[in-house]
C-alpha cells in the first residue's frame, strides 16, 4: 500500500536510492543492522552508517513525511544546515498534522541557527513548535526558551 503509491515512489526514486532486503537471506546486514521488527527502514550515508532508522508500518502520507525528515536529518549529519531547512519546511508546509511535524518544527530551527547562527531563527521555530504542538516530546525539548 505505501511502496507503490505515487507520490512516495516518486520521492524514494528522487532523493534515495531504495533497496529492498531479504533479512533471512542477507545475513551480514543482519549483523551489522540488527533489526528487530520488520519493515525496517535505515536512511544510510555513503559511508552506510546509519542516519536516521524507523520500524513498522506507516501510511503513505506519514512515510512521505518521514522520508522529508530522514532527508534534513541526512544534512544535519553532513552539516549541510541550510540544505536541511527545505526538508524540515516540506513537512509543515505538506503534511502539519504529520507525527512528525513538531520533530521537523525543532530541527528546522536548529538548521536555521546552524546555518547563520542568529539566535532569533532559533527561538520562532521552537515557539511556533511549542504554539502548535504543546504535547510534543519535541515541544518540552524546546522548552529550554
Amino acid at each position: 500500500m505505501t511502496y507503490p503509491d505515487l507520490y512516495v515512489a516518486t520521492l524514494l526514486n528522487e532523493y534515495f536510492i531504495p533497496l529492498q532486503v531479504n533479512i533471512e537471506k542477507a545475513r551480514d546486514l543482519v549483523l551489522r543492522y540488527r533489526p528487530t521488527w520488520t519493515p525496517n527502514l535505515n536512511l544510510l550515508d555513503e559511508e552506510g552508517a546509519v542516519v536516521f532508522h524507523l520500524e513498522g508500518w506507516l501510511p503513505p502520507s506519514e512515510f512521505s513525511a518521514m522520508l522529508f525528515l530522514s532527508r534534513g536529518h541526512y544534512f544535519i549529519r553532513k552539516k549541510q544546515y541550510a540544505d536541511a531547512v527545505p526538508s524540515f519546511q516540506e513537512i509543515l508546509q505538506k503534511f502539519p498534522t504529520s507525527t512528525f511535524a513538531p520533530e521537523a518544527f525543532y530541527y528546522l530551527g536548529v538548521s536555521k541557527y546552524l546555518t547563520a547562527h542568529k539566535v532569533e531563527d532559533l527561538v520562532d521555530a521552537w515557539k511556533k513548535l511549542q504554539a502548535a504542538y504543546p504535547s510534543s516530546a519535541f515541544a518540552m525539548r524546546a522548552g529550554i526558551l
